[in-house]
């Protein structure tokens, strides 16, 4: 969730090092990513967020024609919310929060199989440069997990897929 944050805020996140600040907030909140409150979505107005999806789709849809083919997942769940919110005059915010973040996980996943392996390599290796400083210090698992998900911001940020999640 730190990870994700810093990625957000920054347009090049150079080094897993510029996302401690946000992870080290994260855990000094003593509360998990699960029970952290998102930012105040209620106060997003469904306009925005319908404008946001819809360009999500666009850009999806505009990669879908071959090896992106692996996007059809993520845009009937896109699809969804924005029938959602046509219907929805005060919709669950919770329960569209959960919808937003499991879209952009199917994004993310989907978007690590759509760049080439020639620039999914050129990312994991980035990651693991940045990550080698701190073997000994902190848990491999925990570094494994950075680097994943470093690899995987870099294929949303090549493609040009905004998150939608953060609202």
């Amino acid at each position: 969730m730190g990870i994700d944050r810093a990625f957000d805020e920054g347009e090049r996140v150079a080094s897993l090092a510029f996302c401690r600040r946000r992870v080290e907030e994260l855990a000094a909140s003593g509360r998990g990513p699960a029970s952290r409150p998102s930012p105040a979505a209620e106060r997003v107005p469904l306009e925005e967020l319908g404008g946001l999806l819809a360009t999500l789709a666009e850009r999806l849809a505009d990669l879908r024609p071959g090896p992106a083919a692996c996007f059809e997942t993520p845009l009937r769940k896109i699809q969804e919310v924005r029938d959602l919110l046509a219907v929805a005059a005060r919709p669950n915010w919770e329960y569209l929060r959960d919808k937003l973040r499991d879209i952009d996980d199917d994004v993310s996943a989907s978007a690590l199989q759509a760049v080439g392996d020639e620039d999914r390599g050129r990312y994991r290796e980035e990651a693991r440069r940045a990550v080698e400083r701190h073997r000994g210090r902190v848990d491999e698992g925990a570094l494994e997990d950075a680097v994943a998900r470093f690899t995987m911001q870099r294929a949303r940020e090549t493609l040009g897929l905004p998150r939608v999640s953060l609202l």
